[in-house]
């Protein structure tokens, strides 16, 4: 990324690896729409100057590494991004070499596609989200915008044996995830009449996943109402799983009378990504039905348009085997 909009395939240098370092040959990266766009826009916050390489969801091979490490030479990999580049990084996966130190990865099962394992850290988002969250069997959960984090966030709660309904705007999102066995919705009537209409309550879980500070309130009002009179009863769970560049408002006594729980999920921890890689490996996190788009780095700034120019697209990935 050159500039605000601008994306180019550019020549980068990246040094040897030093004592302790791997090098991997990328295979695959993947974009994370709602992030990548915002750093394009100039809108991340902590975005270091143009240019940068921008990207976190890498897959690729071992080329290189130190006497003794417990990560061979051959092993396919996944990681964020590069350490070490010629230009500001941010994260830096879509590069065809990294540098990064073992700790930094996690092996690729044999039986799982790099092109599959490439979405490991999306789905740790998730799977953090959800271990925040803490669903119990049968829970309701209704999770809200279909982009990549929340199709990927039905999964994880219907793998953890939750009752999970989509919402989406977009029609396309809400066949995807149909055809991966999530029941999924426009919500025509309004989120919070949807929502009690399928569950008959508001739901235990609603999880925010559009990053529209004005879709926050609405998601709210998917809660369930709390009686006064049984003290046993507990508020439902909102789980903010959106990334958001600025301060967003919520509304007080709504929430206050719900009980509600908020929840902010910190990214993800080096045990969710191991697990987020384990989930994708045995197929159950379906996860390459997310990619609307499938080619050469070269063609980076048509890919980004793409994502640009139509909101419904899910994401892009790119195939760095013939570059």
């Amino acid at each position: 990324m050159t500039g605000v909009g601008v994306v180019e395939f550019l020549d980068v240098e990246i040094p040897e690896p030093e004592a302790g370092e791997l090098l991997i040959r990328t295979e695959v990266t993947a974009v994370s729409p709602g992030t990548e766009l915002r750093c394009l826009a100039g809108k991340q916050p902590d975005s270091v100057p143009f240019p940068f390489v921008s990207g976190y969801s890498l897959a690729g091979v071992v080329e290189s590494a130190p006497e003794g490490s417990e990560i061979k030479v051959g092993t396919r990999v996944f990681c964020t991004g590069t350490n070490k580049v010629s230009i500001h990084r941010q994260w830096g996966a879509h590069v065809s070499h990294a540098i990064v130190n073992p700790g930094q990865v996690v092996p690729i099962p044999d039986h799982c596609s790099s092109k599959s394992a490439v979405f490991s850290k999306m789905v740790a988002i998730a799977l953090r989200g959800s271990r925040v969250a803490q669903p119990r069997l049968c829970d309701s959960v209704a999770v809200i915008g279909l982009g990549p984090i929340g199709m990927l966030s039905t999964r994880v709660y219907k793998a953890a044996g939750a009752n999970v309904l989509g919402l989406d705007l977009a029609p396309s999102r809400v066949e995807i995830a149909r055809k991966a066995g999530v029941k999924a919705e426009m919500p025509i009537n309004g989120i919070k009449q949807m929502v009690h209409d399928y569950f008959g309550h508001g739901a235990d879980i609603i999880v925010d996943a559009t990053g529209a500070p004005q879709v926050l309130p609405l998601s709210m009002s998917a809660a369930k109402e709390m009686p006064w009179g049984d003290s046993s009863a507990t508020g439902s769970k909102l789980v903010i799983q959106g990334s958001y560049p600025d301060t967003f408002t919520l509304p007080y006594q709504e929430a206050f009378l719900k009980e509600l729980h908020i929840l902010l999920p910190r990214d993800h921890s080096p045990k969710d990504l191991v697990d987020a890689c384990a989930l994708i490996a045995d197929g159950k996190v379906e996860v390459e039905d997310l990619i609307s788009w499938f080619g050469q780095p070269c063609e980076a700034s048509h890919a980004f348009g793409l994502l640009t120019s139509d909101p419904t697209k899910m994401t892009v990935a790119f195939d760095w085997s013939l570059t």
